[in-house]
């Protein structure tokens, strides 16, 4: 729609809305993932987690429990957790 625009307004200023138009869609969408700090309780799915320590690939070691109360450990990438909100459960 703004390359349309371009006879209208100009060749110069209709470049420069293109661009910008385009570089604020591209930080709106990505957000940077960051490692979550080692004994942090976070959320995976619908478990509450520990992260014991930081594996490669963007990925975190994970502690929580089976249904039986047993201690497991596994690999989740950084973007599957989430922080808790006000109530745990």
């Amino acid at each position: 729609m703004l390359r349309d625009a371009v006879s209208y307004i100009g060749p110069e200023l209709g470049d420069y809305l293109y661009r910008t138009s385009m570089e604020e869609k591209r930080s709106r969408t990505r957000r940077q993932p960051s490692c979550p700090t080692i004994g942090a309780l976070l959320r995976y799915r619908t478990r509450i987690v520990r992260v014991i320590a930081e594996a490669r690939g963007q990925r975190a070691m994970i502690e929580s429990l089976d249904t039986a109360g047993r201690t497991f450990v596994s690999t989740v990438k950084w973007g599957s957790l989430r922080e808790l909100r006000a109530q745990l459960f």
